[in-house]
């Protein structure tokens, strides 16, 4: 699993989405970072899992705006954001696969 942007913005849509009926400020906002925000201040998903989500996310989303000033590729190589990607991929499965 790639464990990327797609990933995360998926995970915190998902988060939102299933539980707005009962908490409604976790839908209030559109972008991944406050969206994950908003379903840790509810407590319905721990703050270290945010944290980590969120500094990946902004790990990614550096990159790829350097790159794209640079005129460099979409994709890195996979030696890059090793723990990052580690931690996504764990968080994604936690979420969907129960492990």
């Amino acid at each position: 699993m790639p464990a990327g942007v797609a990933d995360i913005e998926f995970l915190a849509q998902y988060w939102a989405l299933t539980w707005a009926r009962q908490y409604a400020p976790v839908a209030v906002f559109s972008d991944t970072i406050r969206q994950l925000e908003s379903v840790a201040s509810a407590n319905l998903v721990p703050q270290s899992t945010v944290d980590a989500l969120s500094g990946a996310y902004r790990a990614y989303r550096a990159c790829r705006h350097h790159l794209a000033l640079e005129g460099g590729p979409e994709r890195v190589a996979a030696e890059l954001f090793t723990a990052e990607r580690a931690a996504v991929g764990a968080i994604w499965r936690e979420t969907f696969e129960g492990a």
